[in-house]
């Protein structure tokens, strides 16, 4: 039989580094209710997560699914969308980096009235319900930020629908990404978005045509810049004044 290796407390601090670097750690580190959480509850909720990958095009779910729990994205995006009578999808958000959603269904414990699905290969994870219910009943401060995203959500919706019915395209497009830009607000980007035209387009429900000239008015302005593989904001205050938001400092009225 092979012994161990001599140096076992070098391959501890290795595993240990590769850990550190998982991409579902890397998220976890940036979301204030969880970093808030005591280290035993911060172990037993991150063993708890189950992940879900999903290839470009791909449902996490469809409307009258059930709710297994509390959704985050690791990586990647997803549209969040509600489908007509008629067949006709309403896009209503798009989730990134970051993002958590599905808390009001989840809450209810009924079934979806919408879909999500992912714009680019993307990783989720998902909390569940009873380990939610659990946090809810003994941890004020993840209670406060579930009543957060409540409250934010609502307030994205009012909007949502606004836009969809009063506002133009240049605007829609502008909100699509403050949308993306408070997602990642606490990932350091500096601005800087992995988004494409062609997402951009799809999580507004326009062509890329029209959502390139949008953008193109939006550079032309001074607020963001165009580069491949995305853009970054240059004026996030010109940013919400296109898109019609009224904005606080400090807040993430966003839909994630």
């Amino acid at each position: 039989m092979r012994g161990l290796p001599a140096d076992t407390g070098h391959a501890s601090s290795s595993a240990k580094r590769r850990l550190a670097q998982c991409p579902v750690d890397k998220m976890l580190d940036v979301v204030p209710w969880y970093k808030g959480l005591p280290e035993l509850e911060r172990n037993v909720v991150r063993a708890e997560l189950r992940t879900v990958s999903l290839a470009a095009g791909e449902y996490l779910f469809r409307e009258g699914s059930r709710s297994p729990g509390w959704y985050g994205v690791v990586e990647g995006l997803v549209k969040w969308s509600s489908r007509g009578a008629d067949g006709k999808s309403l896009s209503l958000a798009g989730f990134s980096t970051g993002s958590w959603f599905g808390e009001a269904t989840m809450i209810r414990r009924e079934r979806f009235e919408y879909e999500v699905v992912a714009l680019r290969p993307s990783r989720v994870v998902i909390l569940p319900r009873d380990t939610c219910e659990r946090l809810w009943n003994n941890n004020i401060e993840f209670t406060k930020a579930l009543m957060t995203h409540l409250a934010q959500r609502v307030n994205w919706l009012m909007g949502c629908y606004t836009g969809n019915v009063l506002l133009d395209v240049d605007t829609t497009v502008a909100r699509a990404v403050a949308a993306q830009l408070d997602a990642e607000l606490h990932s350091g980007t500096n601005g800087r978005l992995k988004i494409s035209q062609e997402e951009i387009a799809g999580l507004c429900g326009v062509s890329r045509q029209r959502c390139n000239t949008a953008l193109t008015r939006l550079a032309r302005a001074g607020v963001l810049r165009t580069h491949y593989g995305g853009l970054t904001v240059l004026d996030m205050d010109g940013l919400y004044r296109h898109a019609k938001i009224s904005r606080k400092p400090g807040a993430d009225q966003g839909p994630g």
